[in-house]
Order: structure tokens, then sequence, then C-alpha cells
């Protein structure tokens, strides 16, 4: 029996280990690094080793620092949760060497299944069919494009050997840049996993992605806990997983299943692993062995009603399945939805700051590591939470994922939620049918936002009133604080009723003017059309039960300097405050601006003052949350100003490139 468990992690997956502990009645530690030190996790478990600086590779990835950890709060275990050293067979010998059990495979079998390409060798030798490309991995640069080049056909894809997640993925379709293409993919794997060697394989345009979820006792016997489907993936990061696989042959499922649980007998695997595999035109094909627990390990319990980590414990600690195969049985349909900490509408960029506002739906399945108050850093993966939903039947499970979605409020950093509501309301999503190409072939249908009505301008515009202390605190006509411009406007007052106005996501500027107010029953006008808010009750935290002309909704209204968030029935808005004076700056004094898209590293800086520069030209790769990102000229032009250089960590918003228009002096 454990009798303390050290979680080597951070975030959501340190509570969902946690959890499972305290109904095991095994004692638990966790560690920390110093950007980490207040956060949930830290306080769920109660007892935490700062471990390091906030760069996972000072502190997460640092082994050392980790068993030092292990020995100050008296573990004898070591569980690595997810990402990091999970995959890490020098981590799991430490580990041992110190007479410490690891959760987790054998050392061996962390070489054979952690790296792709070993992983991929261990499938040729069983008869699993695999994906073609190289013969092994490489972190030669040059090496990987003569591969390229010379022997392989076009198109291939870059991955990261260490890899998950996405992260170090390139697909290379054409020769134009490749070099560079190489060198991203090398940095972000050796940030990620730190490993930058890669394997290139040929790309499988439109597949669906199938993984099982297998145990074994370490002993040569496996079982299956039946497949998950994760084929809605957007850059092979994937988004949503879902239990059991929708409308797979069955002697193919059959098949699949088999496969994954000879290769983990073939290999002695012990506890929990994940076989993965792309299938295209009928066939499998082998794609890569996670020797973990997985992130959508979730979608599993709900629809077998098995705890995987207690499952994964047991193992380790008796050296034998607990469970036989004849007792796994699956009921229902499961989702699981990832909401991330990212922008959509620009390039799904990480988005970091403090979150002002948390609130999930009750009832629903929620696993997080963030709460109201929580700063999502640009040092980690960008994942909030993962909302579960589990149905009676498939249908039944996308219906209650959307209630979810609609009833969750993330408020201080922009979210992929309106994306995942858009994706679930597809009917190849709801059909079963979209393969994990699907989201990037429609991702410019995908990313509009929802525009607000104009009941929900007005609902913003009112809250907005009522969060100033309405008019018994701050008076519409007040000649101070925020909203003293509603009354004057160049030291003027204006004619006609108080107004403001509010900026949509696609920049469209309406007008909201204020009539009659009493008793926060509010008279408003949107460009003209009439609407009457009544705040019936204000809940606290920015929670507001009102009534709009006959409906009484609840509404979410959160707002950071200029900044309106809106979460009501129809969706989530976001608004911007446009101050009168503000209404005539036009867009030319920032036309030639490169601002920073998010708080991040500074990886490169490809310009100087007095470079002239054309319209796209990558001038500097910013990395935030694990991912690059290349900002590019807005115009052609000569470099007037640089405002960053290697190593720099920025700010959202910060002037990195300004960029001098010479009209004719491009052609």
């Amino acid at each position: 029996m454990i009798k303390k468990l050290l979680i080597a992690n951070r975030g959501e997956i340190v509570c969902r280990i946690n959890r499972t502990c305290q109904t095991m009645g095994i004692a638990t530690a966790t560690v920390h690094s110093v950007a980490d030190r207040s956060s949930v996790h830290v306080r769920t478990v109660g007892e935490s080793i700062e471990i390091g600086a906030a760069p996972s590779t000072e502190s997460y990835l640092n082994i050392g620092a980790i068993l030092a950890a292990a020995k100050t709060v008296g573990a004898d275990a070591i569980h690595p949760g997810i990402g990091f050293l999970s995959e890490d067979p020098i981590f799991a010998e430490a580990v041992s060497r110190a007479g410490l059990l690891f959760i987790g495979p054998s050392p061996d079998v962390l070489r054979r299944f952690g790296d792709k390409w070993a992983a991929k060798r261990e499938a040729r030798l069983v008869g699993v069919p695999i994906i073609g490309g190289s013969e092994g991995s490489s972190d030669d640069p040059a090496e990987i494009e003569r591969l390229i080049r010379v022997e392989l056909k076009l198109p291939v894809v870059l991955k990261a050997a260490a890899g998950g997640g996405g992260r170090g993925v390139r697909i290379i379709r054409e020769l134009d840049g490749l070099t560079e293409n190489i060198q991203s993919a090398m940095r972000e794997a050796r940030t990620s996993f730190g490993r930058a060697d890669l394997i290139v394989e040929e790309f499988i345009a439109a597949a669906r992605h199938i993984e099982v979820q297998i145990a074994g006792d370490g002993n040569g016997k496996a079982i299956h806990l039946f497949e998950r489907e994760c084929s809605l993936q957007r850059r092979f990061q994937k988004v949503v997983e879902e239990a059991p696989s929708v409308g797979l042959d069955e002697m193919l499922r059959q098949k699949i299943i088999r496969d994954a649980v000879r290769l983990a007998e073939s290999v002695r695997y012990a506890t929990l692993g994940t076989v993965e595999f792309l299938v295209a035109d009928g066939a499998h094909h082998f794609l890569e062995c996670n020797p973990r627990l997985q992130v959508e390990h979730t979608v599993t319990e709900e629809v077998t009603g098995i705890d995987l980590v207690e499952l994964q414990l047991r193992i380790a600690m008796d050296g034998r399945l607990p469970i036989e195969q004849e007792a796994v049985t699956m009921t229902g349909h499961a989702i699981q939805l990832r909401v991330y900490a990212e922008d959509p509408a620009a390039g799904f960029a990480p988005s970091t700051g403090t979150l002002s506002s948390v609130q999930f739906p009750a009832g629903s399945r929620v696993e997080t590591g963030v709460e109201t108050g929580s700063i999502i850093s640009p040092y980690y993966d960008a994942m909030i939470a993962k909302l579960i939903s589990r149905g009676a039947h498939r249908e039944e499970a996308i219906e209650r994922s959307l209630m979810a979605l609609r009833q969750t409020v993330i408020a201080g950093v922009e979210t992929n939620i309106p994306f995942l509501l858009r994706l679930l309301e597809t009917e190849p999503v709801k059909a079963g049918t979209a393969d994990n190409r699907y989201i990037d072939r429609e991702i410019d249908t995908l990313i509009q936002p929802i525009q607000p009505t104009h009941e929900d301008v007005a609902l913003a515009a009112a809250l907005l009133w009522a969060d100033q202390g309405g008019s018994s605190r701050l008076g519409l006509w007040s000649t101070s604080g925020p909203l003293a411009w509603w009354a004057y406007q160049d030291g003027a007052k204006p004619e006609g009723p108080p107004a403001l106005s509010l900026k949509t996501s696609d920049n469209q500027i309406l007008s909201v003017r204020f009539g009659h107010v009493q008793n926060k029953l509010l008279d408003l006008s949107v460009d003209g059309v009439a609407v009457k808010i009544q705040i019936m009750l204000a809940e606290g935290g920015g929670r507001f039960v009102v009534a709009v002309g006959q409906r009484v909704i609840v509404a979410q209204f959160d707002r950071r300097d200029d900044v309106i968030t809106l979460h009501v029935p129809s969706g989530r808005h976001v608004l911007q405050y446009v101050p009168f004076l503000k209404l005539d700056v036009g867009s030319q004094l920032i036309e030639g601006s490169l601002l920073a898209p998010m708080m991040g590293t500074i990886l490169k800086v490809g310009v100087q003052v007095g470079d002239r520069v054309r319209k796209a030209d990558v001038l500097v790769v910013e990395e935030s949350m694990k991912m690059e990102m290349a900002l590019v000229a807005p115009l052609d032009g000569r470099v007037s100003f640089v405002g960053c250089q290697v190593g720099d960590v920025v700010e959202r918003n910060q002037l990195l490139i300004e960029i001098q228009p010479e009209i004719g002096a491009m052609s």
C-alpha cells in the first residue's frame, strides 16, 4: 500500500489524482513552480514543495528537484501525471533508484513507447500496420531536410519524436519555407519535451482518430477498456473526445482493439496506456502509444464506471490487474470538451491574464485547476478546464455538452467556448461523420463570433451603468468617474439623453442612448431600436437577473478597463466601450504597428531599424504556452522602431515593431 504519493505535476490533473487518493486513503503532496505558488492544485492538495522558477525546464522538468521534494514530504511513490516527465524513462529510472514507486510503465517500456519512432518499430514487429516515413528520428535539421527533399513524397508531416498534444507538428505541402518549418518544429519540441528530434511521416489527409484504452499487469497480460474517438482536432491538437467511437465498422473496431491489446501484451505493458490509430479508407494504421494517463481518460470512466486513476494505482501497488476483461462493460455515451484560454478570432493565439470570473455549470463533471482570480500565464498549457457530459446516447450527450458550454462563464481572458458551440452545432459533428481535418478545413466558418443582438448591446450598456452604481451613486450627469463622458463632450453638456458607444467584435460601433431611468427600469435605444430593461436582482460577482422586454434571463457581466464581457443565453459577447473623443481617431495611428498578441517570450527578431519589409514578411517569432507564433509585417514599408530582442518577456499589446509606409518605394 502506498503511504504517501507525490503528484509531480500541476493544474487540473493534480486535483483529479488527489481526489482518487482521498477515496483510497492515500496521503498526498505535490509540487509547484514560483508562478504556481498560490494555484488551486497547491491549495487542494494542502502540501506542496516549490521546485523552481516559472519555466517548466526549471521546475516541472527538474528531476533532481522533484526527487528532493519527495524526500522532504516523506513520499514513497511518485505519480507523474500528464505531460512533463510522465513518459521520460530517465525520470522513471531515477525514481526507482531513489527507492520510490513510479506510477507508470517500466523504463524499458517507456523507451519503447515514449518515443514515436520506437513505438512504430514495436508495432511493426508484431504485425500492426504503421504509417510510412522516416526510419528513426533525427535532431539534425540538414538530415531532415535532405530526407524530405530526396527520399519522401510530399505532403509529409513533421512530428516531435517525444511529442504529444500537437506540439512540434508541421505539415509540409511544399518545399518553400522548409528550413524554417523544420527549425520551428524543433524549437517547439525542445521547449515542450526537452528534446528537439523529429520523425517524418506520410501525411494522411482525412482520417478518423481512434484510440484504445489498455491496462496491463507488467507480466504479459493486458485488457482493454474499449475505444475513444478523438477526430475533432485543430492542427493535431485534440479539442473534443468521446466514447465510444461513432459509426465505425464493427469488424474494424474489433480488429483495432485486438491489435492494441496484442501490442500491449508483446511488451509486457504495466498500468494504463493508450494505443492510437488513424482510420482511413477502411484500414487502420498505428499512430502512437501514450504510456500514461490521458487527458481524455474521463470519457472512458463515464461509460465504463471504472476509476482509471484507481486502476492505475492498484496495478502499480499489487503488480496485477484487479479486474478481468469480462467485467469491463460500457453503457451510454460521453463527450469531453477542452476549454482553452485562446482567441479563435486571432488564430487561436493564447490569451493570458487574470480570470476575473469563473463559473461552471452545476451538475456537470468539470475537471479544472483554476478559479476566479487564477492567473493564466504564458509558461504552461492553455487549457482552463475539461467539461464532461454523459447521456444515454450520443444525441443526449451533445445536448448536455451544449448546455454545459452555455452555462460556463470565463471572464478575463478569451476562450474557445464560442468556437466549441459552433462546432457541436454543425451537421457533420452531429452526424458523427467529421474526420481529423474537418476543423482545419472549416475553420473560417467555425471562428465567426456570434454577433450580439440590439437587446444584447442594450443589456451590456445597462449593466455597465449598474456596475458603476446606477443613478443612486453615480448619476447619469456626473462630471467625474468612468461614465462622465456620457454627459460631457468637449466640456459641453450634450443635447438629448446621455449616450455611449459600444464596438462589437466585427468592429461595428453601435450608439446606445439612455432615456427614462427609474428604480432600475431603463428605457434605452440602440441605433434607434428601443429596448426596455429592468434589473431585477444583482446577485453579486457580476451576476444579474434581468428582464429584457418580456423575457427574464440570467446574465453574467464582467468589465476590465474598456472591455465588457456579457454571458447570456444566446452566447458570450465581448464589447468595447468607445468614448466619444476616441471615435474620430483613425486606424492610421496604429496601421504600421506590430503589437504582441499575447504575453510571451521573444524567440527571434528578423529585422532592424532601417530595413525594408513587405506585407506578411515574418518579423518576430514569439512563444507562449509552448506554442510559437510568427508575427508578420502589417504593410510594406521601412522599419522605424524595434522594441524587442531575443529573450525578452513581452506583455500583450506591447509595441514590438513600427513600420513607416513608403509609398511607391516597395515596387
